[in-house]
């Protein structure tokens, strides 16, 4: 028993420090690294993009998690993509774009704090100022929020990201 542990001790080191030999460790992916790097483009090229480039993003079988926008798109009866070109065929569409805030300004920063792919899948990491409800007016605070995308062959087709169904506004 005293050289089972004894191995184990010696050995954890060795398994903890063995490099990946893999660029992608996914089983079954076969993604290469240049694939990786076109995919993490075509997510990051979302967030630059305005109006038809960014609507000629997706593909027609685009599907959408966040549920804000999958709400909208069951309301108006219409289809994931046909929502995601509503949205953004015109940044002023239906929501889909972040228009200018009123009040102080944030501080700015790189909006692009963490970019990582694996396989199909592209996460970015956004660092984003918040107001300070309880604080005076002009005071932020750091937050970070994330956008998921499955991207194949150069669209994207799938997205998720952290939002949620906000109540309506008090007196509605």
């Amino acid at each position: 028993m005293k050289k089972v542990l004894a191995l184990l001790l010696f050995a954890a080191p060795v398994y903890a420090q063995a490099p990946a030999t893999q660029a992608n460790p996914a089983p079954g992916c076969t993604a290469t690294p240049a694939q990786l790097a076109e995919n993490k483009k075509v997510a990051m090229e979302f967030f630059r993009a305005q109006g038809a480039d960014r609507v000629a993003l997706a593909d027609p079988t685009y599907k959408q998690h966040n549920p804000a926008f999958k709400k909208r798109a069951e309301d108006n009866k219409v289809s994931d993509y046909e929502e995601f070109k509503a949205a953004f065929a015109n940044p002023q569409g239906r929501g889909g774009g972040r228009g200018p805030a009123a009040g102080p300004t944030p501080p700015q920063g790189n909006p692009f704090e963490v970019v990582t792919a694996e396989c199909d899948v592209v996460t970015v990491v956004h660092k984003n100022y918040r107001q300070d409800p309880t604080a005076e007016a002009g005071k932020f605070y750091e937050v970070f929020t994330f956008d998921t995308f499955r991207v194949k062959n150069g669209k994207l087709v799938e997205h998720w990201d952290g939002a949620v169904i906000n109540p309506p506004a008090a007196g509605r």
